[in-house]
């Protein structure tokens, strides 16, 4: 989509339709808009037919210069966010798609206690995710026009920082949408390597970041028999991504470390067939960490950032790992594999001690990493982990802003002795059922000694229903909240 901003009075404004965000309240910006519309809010207000509710859409024809008008209900005032916003976009979005328009005006809401760029970039964001298809596979291609400029009229006092606005919203939502695409690709497409293609293009397009690919035989030199461990089963080449964009020495260094299992089967622990297609995205934490490392180059945001990405099939075979084996991890520590199915947390020990290499000031991790966290909290909420209290509270402030929830768990102490081996120092499944995200998060603390940020993002990976600006399918949840949070990041 492109964007750009107006100043220019409505009256002069002539494109396929116009949207409106209308609130409950009534405001002095809404009786100029009535103008614009011959008086017709007016009237529906008075009818009630149409009061501004959230959620709800009405279409007007023929007002002035616009063919279309869309009202697109906010709800009240007092109550209206930049998420709230994003959701009214989503709707405006899908109405938009159903009409004929290749060009559309958008009249800037205000909302309360927001400066006109993070509404400038909260809209490019809600447009273009809402907007977002994956038609690699159709055969048949639609054949339907597509909005694709997007006017916002400003006044001239705004227009330079709506202009910024729109400018962050869009390289954000771009990753985002990379991150999607990578996720929806098939198991047989994404594998390992491609990834790492993914990993060199990226590197090629922005050379300020540099990739670097260890194959087999360099992932067995690094010791990393976490990693070797998991891929033993599949004839795809494990690949450890290394992704690499430095500002300035005396920039805070932080690492970001994604599991980038392109399918899991559950290995010789073998998942149910029910849902086992959807298996492909638990490359995710990988596609996210590409997707985050993108748009803080571009944004260039001030930090020296590393991602490292582990990536592997786990499929049973003749070669495969079995339950009961013991591996020794990059750290020297041992672990007893109990179950071949808690595969993502034997590749991410490997990744999360690598990460030691480069003193970070902070690791955050990305893992769709256990089922527990999904029935704890459900399809919409992050898990997070952390072994510095400040820290979950700065991603908590991140994620109010950007709609991208989250929620503190515990990295309870007392259940470390549910991860002890009889065999080795260490097993990959708790002895009891029950917690088993505290306990996945318990054992990867194992292999950290820096400030540390883990986020169980399994229930919000993949979407099995719509959401708003969130089709189904992959959705790059994760990317806009750590950007959200490096923005306001101090060692």
């Amino acid at each position: 989509m492109n964007f750009t901003a107006t100043t220019k009075p409505l009256s002069e404004i002539s494109s396929d339709a116009l949207v409106i965000f209308l609130k409950q309240d009534e405001t002095p910006q809404e009786k100029a808009l009535d103008k614009i519309c011959g008086g017709n809010i007016r009237r529906l207000r008075a009818s009630k037919d149409f009061l501004g509710e959230s959620s709800k859409v009405r279409i007007l024809f023929n007002q002035g210069s616009f063919p279309r008008v869309l009202l697109v209900g906010v709800g009240k005032n007092e109550q209206l966010t930049l998420e709230k916003l994003r959701e009214a976009g989503s709707i405006a979005t899908q109405t938009l798609k159903s009409l004929p328009v290749t060009r559309v005006s958008v009249v800037l809401p205000q909302i309360p206690k927001a400066v006109p760029a993070d509404t400038a970039q909260t809209i490019a964001e809600s447009l273009i995710l809402s907007a977002y298809e994956f038609p690699y596979y159709k055969t048949s291609k639609k054949d339907k026009p597509k909005f694709e400029d997007i006017e916002i009229v400003a006044t001239a006092k705004e227009k330079h920082e709506i202009e910024k606005g729109l400018v962050v919203g869009r390289i954000i939502a771009n990753a985002v949408i990379e991150s999607r695409d990578l996720g929806n690709h098939p198991a047989n497409v994404a594998t390992p390597e491609h990834l790492a293609k993914h990993a060199r293009a990226l590197s090629k397009e922005l050379p300020q970041i540099k990739a670097r690919i260890l194959g087999r035989d360099e992932i067995a030199k690094e010791k990393m028999g976490g990693l070797l461990g998991v891929s033993q089963g599949s004839d795809q080449e494990p690949k450890f991504i290394i992704l690499e964009y430095f500002t300035k020495k005396s920039a805070p260094t932080i690492v970001l470390v994604g599991k980038g299992l392109t399918f899991d089967s559950g290995g010789i622990s073998i998942k149910p067939p029910e849902k086992m297609d959807e298996m492909k995205f638990d490359m995710s934490g990988g596609a996210d960490v590409m997707g985050v490392l993108k748009a803080a180059c571009q944004l260039k945001l001030p930090f020296n950032l590393i991602g490292l990405i582990p990536s592997t099939e786990n499929l049973p075979s003749g070669k495969a790992v079995k339950p009961g084996d013991i591996i020794q991890t990059r750290s020297g520590k041992t672990v007893e594999v109990v179950n071949t199915d808690a595969e993502g947390r034997l590749i991410l020990s490997d990744g999360l001690d690598y990460a030691k290499k480069y003193d970070p000031d902070l690791v955050i991790d990305y893992a769709t990493l256990t089922g527990s966290i999904v029935v704890a909290l459900g399809d919409d909420i992050i898990g997070a982990f952390t072994n510095t209290e400040k820290l979950a509270t700065q991603m908590q402030a991140a994620a109010k802003i950007t709609g991208e929830k989250l929620w503190p768990m515990p990295l309870d102490k007392d259940y470390e002795l549910f991860i002890k081996s009889e065999f080795a120092d260490l097993r990959n499944q708790s002895t009891i059922r029950y917690g088993d995200a505290i306990h996945a998060a318990n054992f990867l603390s194992n292999f950290v000694d820096y400030p540390w940020v883990h986020l169980d993002i399994a229930g919000v990976a993949w979407t099995t229903r719509e959401k708003p600006y969130r089709p189904k399918g992959a959705t790059g949840t994760g990317i806009r909240l750590t950007i959200e949070f490096l923005k306001k990041f101090k060692r």
